[in-house]
């Protein structure tokens, strides 16, 4: 099975029926209406595309956006997802659409193409109180701006994992990874790191 223009990938399960939260508790959450916090995101890559000139990572992981399972394709009023007829649980997808790749569980996600993955840094701060009678209860903020590298690119030869870069803050996809929310840039997104 080979496709001209896009992976072919598999996936298990793409809808599963809990979460975990960042706390680790385990929650369930109704298909409808949690699609992106139950998305199974980590994916077998099956077949290349026959136009692709990049390293083989045919049996590699693949990290993907999930809207590949829940977006409908409309063809004479019957809705239809990316998913192969006749092959149970392989889909097609667009090489723009994979986030990260990885050659197996124990490896390091590596950014695919132009993509990376960022933590935004968040900042305690309290509010005062112009008369100062009440004490404020401290919050959090993120600090537009600056993030965290989680998942690195290769085409960003100087900046790797935990490094705080300057990004284009206008721009990301929040993206679920073992629980927990991140951001999805693009390497051109990446304006700075911050020494």
């Amino acid at each position: 099975m080979v496709s001209i223009k896009d992976f072919i990938i598999y996936s298990e399960v793409d809808l599963r029926d809990t979460f975990k939260t960042e706390s680790g508790l385990e929650l369930f959450a109704d298909k409808r209406f949690s699609q992106k916090l139950l998305a199974n995101r980590e994916v077998i890559v099956k077949s290349m595309p026959l136009d692709y000139t990049g390293k083989d990572i045919t049996g590699w992981q693949a990290f993907i956006d999930p809207t590949i399972y829940f977006r409908n394709n409309y063809n004479h009023g019957k809705g239809d997802n990316l998913e192969i007829p006749g092959e149970k649980g392989c889909y097609k997808i667009q090489p723009n659409m994979i986030i990260a790749v990885r050659k197996d569980s124990n490896s390091d996600w590596i950014g695919f193409d132009n993509n990376l993955v960022v933590e935004p840094i968040i900042e305690k701060y309290q509010e005062e109180d112009p008369k100062g009678l009440i004490v404020g209860v401290p919050k959090t903020r993120t600090k537009d701006g600056y993030c965290k590298v989680v998942i690195t690119n290769n085409k960003l030869d100087d900046i790797h994992i935990g490094d705080t870069v300057l990004y284009n803050h206008e721009y990301g996809v929040d993206v679920y990874l073992d629980s927990k929310k991140y951001l999805w840039i693009r390497v051109k997104d990446c304006l700075a790191k911050v020494v």
